[in-house]
């Protein structure tokens, strides 16, 4: 049987309305029931190429396209914008951009109504989809109250309901824990076995290489090297590094770890004295909802860099939240140095690095970004350029926050929190949409606060952030602390067996 070509770019070059150029001569064919990756440095043009396969360039996103764009022989252009979706299933690295609904089962159930299927039909697909996915129990719930997890389970079942023949996917991984990483690769194997065609843009790949036929390396809005799973593999650690690649293996011996290094400096911090401590707790998400963490206790010692992971929908923000004084403690007290410290306190001593990037950016430029409320401090400028070189965002000052990739966003609000120079900083999925060079940058920006002072907590799925960086392991699940534990060399493998585990 003849295998067809699902995809061909030849010579594509874009650029979107009032920004730089995106994609420059990209040439690229991924054949029938091919799972193809595409990685590289953030801002590189993963996300733009993805967005040509869906639709979204040119019919939401305007700007200068040229060259030629084929999905199943057809041009792009020629293809209605409605129609996409019967081909094309899309999974973004931002799920609540592609919501149209409120709830969970009409979400999952909204491309079958708009193509017309039959409502029993769309039922049952409902129903198979979210056994699968394990989210039966969430069908009932409102999309604004599940976990960023949730949210792309929902988005990935959505996709799935039309059964299209190809799935493009931007970052599917970055806000899933461990467990439902591993579920996600069981999913995406399942679909490659009954011969659809899969273009997936991630940073992370250990959960890729058993499925990919091809990965590719994009750099300055250009292919700059293909390799099959084994021509990556073959790959020293020194190539992975000078790539930006993050690890090809979830493994305590990799050479991308640096817990080694630090053991030390931690050991130190560890007889630091008492900065945050929590004595029985009871936290909900809401004033008057029901607690979802109960009897909380643990300290924080000052200049510890503590990491906070478990499954996803455990409560993890929700813990932050409560920490930096967005939400009031039901029952039990938290204490900064000694004493005891109301919401409203906190708020001014703490400062929440959310992962949805977009909610915390304001300004007009990157640059302005970080010099907002900072205007009249004689050191600002210098401060502000420093960050920015070693967040690699100098080049882009002048650029308006939104037109940045999701990975510089990220790494953008990371920035702001630095320059606030706070007591005590909590950083949710810092790592969540970036390769392996800006992962680093991050790990060593984070160790550099730590030894002036600031207590860092980390709420995170990434095992490599939580060896390179962290002093301790604290693992909620079920309402409660399961685990807290030291990160070094003799228990990294009870930390990456902790983070696999799941429920």
């Amino acid at each position: 049987m003849d295998i067809q070509t699902i995809i061909e770019l030849k010579n594509v070059s874009f650029q979107y309305n009032d920004s730089y150029e995106q994609l420059s001569g990209v040439d690229l064919s991924v054949a029938e029931g091919e799972c193809v990756v595409i990685t590289g440095p953030s801002g590189s043009g993963k996300t733009t190429l993805t967005r040509m396969l869906n639709g979204l360039i040119p019919n939401f996103y305007e700007g200068k396209l040229t060259g030629s764009v084929r999905l199943k022989g057809r041009d792009i252009h020629e293809i209605e914008p409605w129609s996409f979706g019967r081909t094309s299933g899309s999974v973004f690295q931002d799920s609540r951009s592609q919501f149209f609904t409120s709830v969970v089962a009409d979400e999952i159930a909204f491309s079958g109504e708009n193509y017309g299927l039959n409502p029993s039909l769309i039922l049952e697909r409902v129903s198979a989809l979210a056994e699968e996915f394990r989210i039966t129990e969430l069908l009932s719930r409102g999309l604004h109250g599940l976990s960023s997890g949730e949210k792309q389970k929902t988005a990935f079942a959505s996709a799935r309901l039309t059964d299209p023949e190809l799935f493009v996917m931007d970052e599917p991984s970055a806000n899933l824990d461990m467990a439902a990483t591993r579920e996600l690769a069981g999913m995406l194997s399942a679909l490659k076995a009954r011969g659809k065609t899969i273009v997936i843009a991630e940073h992370r790949l250990y959960y890729l290489l058993p499925l990919a036929d091809r990965i590719i390396y994009m750099d300055g809005g250009q292919i700059t090297t293909e390799w099959t799973r084994a021509g990556l593999l073959a790959l020293t650690s020194r190539e992975l590094d000078a790539y930006g690649l993050r690890s090809l293996v979830v493994s305590e011996g990799t050479d991308n770890f640096t817990v080694r290094q630090a053991e030390q400096v931690r050991r130190n911090r560890q007889q630091n004295p008492e900065h945050i401590a929590v004595q029985h707790a009871n936290i909900a998400p809401g004033r008057f909802k029901r607690a979802v963490l109960e009897d909380q206790s643990f300290v924080l010692n000052r200049g510890e860099i503590a990491a906070l992971t478990g499954p996803n929908g455990a409560g993890k923000t929700t813990l932050a939240r409560t920490l930096c004084g967005l939400l009031r403690e039901q029952e039990g007290v938290i204490r900064i140095n000694g004493e005891p410290c109301k919401a409203n306190k906190r708020l001014r001593k703490m400062w929440f690095v959310m992962q949805d990037s977009d909610y915390q950016l304001f300004s007009d430029s990157v640059r302005n970004e970080l010099l907002m409320t900072h205007e009249d401090e004689p050191d600002a400028a210098r401060q502000a350029e420093r960050l920015l070189k070693e967040l690699d965002l100098w080049e882009y000052r002048e650029h308006h926050p939104a037109s940045l990739s999701g990975g510089q966003k990220q790494r953008l609000t990371f920035a702001v929190g630095l320059m606030n120079r706070p007591d005590m900083i909590i950083l949710d999925e810092p790592t969540s949409g970036l390769d392996g060079r800006n992962m680093r940058r991050v790990i060593k920006l984070i160790r550099e606060m730590a030894e002036s002072g600031v207590t860092v907590l980390v709420i995170t799925h990434d095992y490599e952030l939580v060896c390179g960086a962290c002093d301790r392991l604290l693992l909620l699940d079920d309402g409660k602390l399961q685990a807290d534990l030291a990160v070094n060399s003799a228990t990294v493998p009870e930390v990456i067996r902790l983070m696999q585990a799941g429920k």
